[in-house]
Parts: structure tokens; sequence; C-alpha cells
């Protein structure tokens, strides 16, 4: 085995990868959990409250 077989066989495992990654991601189940996590980051309310803000404000001197 040369190194053309070598690199000719990591050439094709590496397409079998992106191609199972491709099934994997586009699959119709998942597309429920692609959904959500879409969604999550609008759901998501992080915003400091009020006294938070001004507790910040003052600790960085500004």
């Amino acid at each position: 085995m040369n190194m053309a077989w070598a690199n000719s066989l990591f050439t094709i495992g590496i397409c079998i990868s992106f191609a199972v990654i491709l099934f994997i991601v586009l699959n119709k189940r998942n597309k429920q959990n692609y959904q959500d996590a879409a969604q999550s980051i609008f759901d998501d309310d992080d915003a400091p409250s009020d006294s938070e803000a001004a507790q910040t404000h003052r600790e960085h001197g500004a």
C-alpha cells in the first residue's frame, strides 16, 4: 500500500463522514430540536435589572 492509496482512503473516509454529518443535521426528526435551540435565544431574558446595572456601573468607576 503506497501513499496514493492512503490518500485515496483518507479522502473517501472524509467524504463519507461529511455525508453522515449532513444526513444527521438535515434529518427531519431533528428539526424540532434545532427550532427549539434557535428559539431559545429569543426566549432568554438575561437583561440585568436596574439595581444590577447601577451596581456594575459604580464598580467600574464610570
